[in-house]
């Protein structure tokens, strides 16, 4: 193992650990971290709160907890929902992920165009749920549209369909392969 890979693996354990610690973190602990994250001191954060900086610190060490009532502003100040500084729901990151919308394969077509030196252009379109059924009996594309190029495998179609599944549209793939073909793969 290589210096560089074992700092690799140690850098990755220390966000996990990191990653754990948030989940399993207490109210005021959350506080605290979300404060100085925030750059906020004790003192500024009562202030804004129209606490003491006693209460802020009881809070941070888990001797008492906020109001109810001062929930709502705590977590205006901390930039994060009550229930995620409640333990309650994943990070927002996490959720505006959740919320974005999917992309209906079922609506979008594969187009095809190949053309080449001396060659007749092809152009062909796919819906791409088919495609996704022919790639998964195993048949390539390059059967399908009987292009004989090692540019186009299984591997580049699985890549492809990563990307759909991101929401890309458009041209994602332009190749030139050995054989001078141009090979232009687009999803719309």
């Amino acid at each position: 193992m290589s210096l560089f890979s074992r700092k690799q693996n140690e850098e990755s354990k220390e966000e996990q650990v990191t990653q754990e610690e948030k989940v399993a973190e207490t109210l005021g602990a959350k506080i605290a971290r979300l404060r100085k994250e925030k750059g906020y001191t004790q003192e500024e954060f009562s202030q804004l709160l129209d606490v003491t900086a006693q209460a802020v610190s009881k809070w941070e060490n888990d001797i008492s907890c906020p109001d109810i009532m001062l929930l709502p502003k705590i977590s205006q100040l901390l930039g994060v929902s009550i229930d995620e500084m409640l333990g309650n729901s994943a990070p927002k990151a996490e959720t505006a992920e959740e919320t974005k919308p999917k992309v209906d394969i079922n609506k979008l077509n594969l187009r095809i165009r190949v053309t080449g030196e001396g060659k007749k252009p092809v152009n062909v379109a796919f819906p791409m749920a088919m495609v996704k059924k022919f790639t998964k009996l195993g048949t390539g594309i390059s059967n399908i549209v009987n292009v004989n190029s090692p540019s186009i495998d299984s591997k580049k179609i699985e890549q492809i369909f990563d990307l759909v599944d991101e929401g890309v549209t458009g041209e994602v793939l332009n190749i030139t392969d050995e054989n001078g073909q141009n090979i232009i793969i687009e999803i719309s």
